[in-house]
Protein backbone atom coordinates (compact mmCIF):
# COMPACT_ATOMS: atom_id res chain seq x y z
CA UNK A 1 0.00 0.00 0.00
CA UNK A 2 1.11 3.61 -0.46
CA UNK A 3 0.12 6.45 -0.05
CA UNK A 4 0.80 10.09 -1.35
CA UNK A 5 0.71 13.09 0.73
CA UNK A 6 0.28 11.13 3.80
CA UNK A 7 2.12 14.54 5.28
CA UNK A 8 1.66 17.98 4.52
CA UNK A 9 4.40 19.86 3.13
CA UNK A 10 4.43 21.61 6.72
CA UNK A 11 4.47 18.64 8.51
CA UNK A 12 7.49 17.33 6.54
CA UNK A 13 9.60 20.98 7.29
CA UNK A 14 8.96 19.86 10.93
CA UNK A 15 9.71 16.42 10.94
CA UNK A 16 12.78 17.02 8.54
CA UNK A 17 14.17 19.68 11.40
CA UNK A 18 13.25 17.24 14.24
CA UNK A 19 15.43 14.53 12.45
CA UNK A 20 17.99 16.86 11.55
CA UNK A 21 18.64 17.76 15.02
CA UNK A 22 19.15 13.97 15.93
CA UNK A 23 22.20 12.62 16.65
CA UNK A 24 22.85 9.62 13.72
CA UNK A 25 25.35 6.95 14.02
CA UNK A 26 26.43 4.63 10.94
CA UNK A 27 24.66 1.50 10.31
CA UNK A 28 25.86 -1.80 11.03
CA UNK A 29 24.55 -4.85 8.93
CA UNK A 30 26.32 -8.20 9.93
CA UNK A 31 30.08 -7.28 10.12
CA UNK A 32 29.22 -4.42 7.14
CA UNK A 33 29.07 -0.63 8.35
CA UNK A 34 26.47 0.90 5.94
CA UNK A 35 26.92 4.79 4.64
CA UNK A 36 23.65 5.70 6.08
CA UNK A 37 23.17 7.01 9.21
CA UNK A 38 20.28 6.15 12.01
CA UNK A 39 18.98 6.61 15.03
CA UNK A 40 16.66 3.97 16.53
CA UNK A 41 13.88 4.88 19.29
CA UNK A 42 11.52 2.28 21.16
CA UNK A 43 12.41 -1.73 21.25
CA UNK A 44 14.91 -2.50 18.42
CA UNK A 45 17.93 -4.58 16.76
CA UNK A 46 21.22 -3.23 18.62
CA UNK A 47 24.60 -4.43 19.41
CA UNK A 48 25.20 -4.11 23.16
CA UNK A 49 26.76 -0.94 23.00
CA UNK A 50 23.08 0.15 22.02
CA UNK A 51 24.34 1.06 18.33
CA UNK A 52 21.71 0.10 15.56
CA UNK A 53 21.75 -2.50 13.69
CA UNK A 54 19.22 -4.24 11.07
CA UNK A 55 20.15 -7.92 12.36
CA UNK A 56 20.67 -8.48 16.16
CA UNK A 57 18.74 -8.67 18.47
CA UNK A 58 15.89 -7.15 19.86
CA UNK A 59 17.23 -4.17 22.48
CA UNK A 60 15.63 -1.07 24.49
CA UNK A 61 16.96 1.82 22.93
CA UNK A 62 16.20 5.33 23.46
CA UNK A 63 12.24 6.30 24.00
CA UNK A 64 10.32 7.46 21.14
CA UNK A 65 10.68 11.43 20.93
CA UNK A 66 7.68 13.35 21.16
CA UNK A 67 7.99 13.89 17.74
CA UNK A 68 7.75 10.37 16.80
CA UNK A 69 4.83 10.03 19.18
CA UNK A 70 3.16 11.96 17.36
CA UNK A 71 3.37 10.35 14.06
CA UNK A 72 3.63 6.56 15.49
CA UNK A 73 0.13 7.45 16.35
CA UNK A 74 -1.00 9.07 13.55
CA UNK A 75 0.68 5.84 11.74
CA UNK A 76 -1.36 3.64 14.02
CA UNK A 77 -4.74 5.03 13.04
CA UNK A 78 -4.66 4.77 9.19
CA UNK A 79 -3.31 1.26 9.89
CA UNK A 80 -5.92 0.51 12.60
CA UNK A 81 -3.27 -1.40 14.92
CA UNK A 82 -3.14 -0.21 18.34
CA UNK A 83 -0.55 2.27 19.16
CA UNK A 84 1.47 0.16 21.14
CA UNK A 85 2.26 -2.47 18.85
CA UNK A 86 4.29 0.06 16.73
CA UNK A 87 7.32 -0.79 19.22
CA UNK A 88 10.22 0.73 16.74
CA UNK A 89 11.40 3.98 15.17
CA UNK A 90 13.75 3.77 12.87
CA UNK A 91 15.53 7.02 11.51
CA UNK A 92 18.03 7.00 8.82
CA UNK A 93 19.47 9.52 6.59
CA UNK A 94 20.72 8.58 3.21
CA UNK A 95 23.47 11.94 1.72
CA UNK A 96 23.80 12.04 -1.89
CA UNK A 97 25.51 8.55 -3.68
CA UNK A 98 24.36 6.33 -0.78
CA UNK A 99 21.64 3.52 -1.45
CA UNK A 100 20.57 0.40 1.02
CA UNK A 101 20.98 -2.99 -0.21
CA UNK A 102 18.66 -5.81 -0.88
CA UNK A 103 17.28 -6.90 1.74
CA UNK A 104 13.83 -7.88 3.75
CA UNK A 105 13.25 -6.59 6.87
CA UNK A 106 14.07 -8.66 10.04
CA UNK A 107 12.00 -11.78 10.61
CA UNK A 108 10.69 -10.65 13.98
CA UNK A 109 9.20 -7.47 12.82
CA UNK A 110 5.13 -7.78 11.57
CA UNK A 111 3.79 -4.53 9.71
CA UNK A 112 6.27 -1.79 8.38
CA UNK A 113 5.15 1.63 7.54
CA UNK A 114 7.88 3.85 6.21
CA UNK A 115 7.63 7.80 5.39
CA UNK A 116 9.82 9.05 3.04
CA UNK A 117 10.95 13.10 3.84
CA UNK A 118 12.77 15.44 1.89
CA UNK A 119 13.56 13.79 -1.72
CA UNK A 120 12.32 11.40 -3.94
CA UNK A 121 13.86 7.19 -3.83
CA UNK A 122 13.05 4.87 -6.08
CA UNK A 123 12.01 1.72 -4.21
CA UNK A 124 12.90 -1.84 -6.23
CA UNK A 125 11.87 -5.21 -5.43
CA UNK A 126 12.30 -8.26 -6.36
CA UNK A 127 11.21 -12.08 -5.61
CA UNK A 128 13.67 -13.71 -2.38
CA UNK A 129 13.52 -17.17 -4.21
CA UNK A 130 17.20 -17.90 -4.98
CA UNK A 131 15.54 -20.05 -8.61
CA UNK A 132 13.06 -17.98 -9.75
CA UNK A 133 14.19 -14.44 -11.79
CA UNK A 134 16.42 -12.17 -9.41
CA UNK A 135 15.77 -9.13 -11.59
CA UNK A 136 13.81 -6.34 -10.18
CA UNK A 137 10.45 -7.23 -10.91
CA UNK A 138 8.78 -3.79 -10.01
CA UNK A 139 9.50 -0.76 -8.58
CA UNK A 140 7.36 2.18 -6.76
CA UNK A 141 8.22 6.07 -6.74
CA UNK A 142 8.47 7.41 -3.03
CA UNK A 143 7.65 11.07 -3.17
CA UNK A 144 8.52 13.23 -0.18
CA UNK A 145 5.66 13.31 2.35
CA UNK A 146 4.64 9.84 1.25
CA UNK A 147 3.85 6.79 3.60
CA UNK A 148 4.16 2.96 2.45
CA UNK A 149 3.54 -0.08 4.13
CA UNK A 150 4.95 -3.53 3.77
CA UNK A 151 2.99 -6.73 5.28
CA UNK A 152 2.08 -10.17 4.01
CA UNK A 153 3.23 -11.62 1.00
CA UNK A 154 5.46 -8.57 0.43
CA UNK A 155 7.38 -8.72 3.59
CA UNK A 156 7.80 -12.85 3.46
CA UNK A 157 8.22 -13.58 -0.20
CA UNK A 158 10.11 -9.92 -1.39
CA UNK A 159 13.50 -8.19 -0.96
CA UNK A 160 13.57 -4.57 -1.74
CA UNK A 161 16.38 -2.18 -1.76
CA UNK A 162 16.74 1.66 -2.39
CA UNK A 163 19.22 2.83 -5.42
CA UNK A 164 21.97 5.60 -4.65
CA UNK A 165 19.77 8.87 -3.68
CA UNK A 166 20.74 11.87 -5.53
CA UNK A 167 19.94 14.64 -2.95
CA UNK A 168 19.37 14.07 0.98
CA UNK A 169 16.72 12.24 1.93
CA UNK A 170 15.35 10.96 5.40
CA UNK A 171 13.14 8.18 6.30
CA UNK A 172 11.08 7.26 9.26
CA UNK A 173 10.44 3.54 9.70
CA UNK A 174 8.07 2.17 11.88
CA UNK A 175 7.29 -1.74 12.79
CA UNK A 176 5.59 -3.96 15.07
CA UNK A 177 6.92 -6.72 16.26
CA UNK A 178 4.84 -10.31 14.51
CA UNK A 179 3.78 -11.49 18.11
CA UNK A 180 2.24 -8.79 19.43
CA UNK A 181 0.42 -8.51 16.40
CA UNK A 182 -0.56 -12.04 16.28
CA UNK A 183 -2.10 -11.81 19.51
CA UNK A 184 -3.89 -8.84 19.20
Amino acid sequence: MYQPDFLSAEEEASLVAEVASLTLSEAHFHQYRARRRVAMFGEGAGDEAGRAQDDGALAVCSPFPPFLSSIRERVAAWRGVPVAHFVQALVTEYQPGVPIGWHRDAPQYGIVVGLSLAAAARMRFRPVDATGPRNPSFAIELAPRSAYVMQGDIRARWQHHIPPVSRLRYSITLRTLVKRVATA
